[in-house]
């Protein structure tokens, strides 16, 4: 068995946060039980900390590949709308 390189370990960790980062987005958009938006709330700061970490390990991963840059996107979906129509939408859609 070939031994497990730090950049395996890196990918490994990087595919745990992707996976614990749609679990907690999953389990704060159920407002059913979260009438005051507290779970939310806790959620929406415990997803920061997952993306902090996502990009301590893309960081990780670029470094160990002897990148200096990385480029990073950002798509917004609600650009535009207000913040009670896109509440709205989300209570519509599901």
């Amino acid at each position: 068995m070939k031994p497990r390189t730090v950049e395996d370990l890196l990918n490994d960790q990087l595919a745990a946060c992707v996976a614990a980062t749609e679990d907690c987005l999953a389990q704060s958009r159920r407002t059913e039980d979260d009438p005051h938006g507290h779970k939310r709330r806790n959620d929406v700061a415990y997803l920061a900390k997952l993306m902090k970490a996502f990009a301590r390990l893309t960081e990780a991963l670029a470094q160990l590949r002897g990148e200096r840059h990385q480029t990073i996107h950002v798509k917004r979906e609600h650009v535009g709308e207000s913040r009670s129509a896109i509440k709205k939408g989300d209570k519509e859609g599901g």
